[in-house]
């Protein structure tokens, strides 16, 4: 009986842990979302990795002369069109990083991109990368940033 209760408490403390870890996920895309209007999205930068903001940094440096090498600004979501909605989704883990789901819409149109997470300094999640469109597809901000720079 008392390995029975013993195995009930380890199984009950890991959910607690694993909602406590989708918790934050799911707090570090609404803050995400939340920043998409202040200073046309630069507030984001904070949420990212040291690893992440140098390519994006970098890359927004590139063009000179006032200009970044992105163009119009740091293509944080992969829709055309300036999201009128922003939401957070699903949560899932992946060879030892999680993934949340941005969940996008403008009118009839609507999209999903991922961001990769992983601990920051403190253990803190912070966004080590946005995959754009589906699960699954290549293209990812960081890959958008290291493309710039390479060129």
């Amino acid at each position: 009986m008392k390995r029975l209760v013993t195995a009930f408490l380890i199984g009950f403390a890991a959910i607690g842990t694993a909602n406590a870890a989708e918790d934050e996920a799911v707090a570090l895309a609404q803050a995400f979302c939340g920043l998409a209007e202040l200073d046309q999205g630069m507030g984001r930068m904070y949420l990212l990795s040291s690893g992440l903001t140098e390519k994006v940094t970098a890359a927004l440096v590139a063009g000179g002369q006032g200009e970044t090498a992105f163009g119009a600004g740091v293509p944080w979501a992969s829709g055309d069109a300036a999201a009128n909605i922003c939401t957070a989704g699903a949560v899932a883990s992946e060879g030892g990083v999680t993934l949340v789901d941005v969940i996008y819409g403008q009118g009839d149109a609507g999209w999903t991109d991922q961001l990769v997470l992983v601990a920051g300094e403190g253990g803190a999640l912070v966004v080590d990368d946005i995959r754009y469109g589906k699960p699954g597809e290549a293209a990812t901000l960081g890959e958008a940033a290291s493309a710039l720079l390479t060129g």
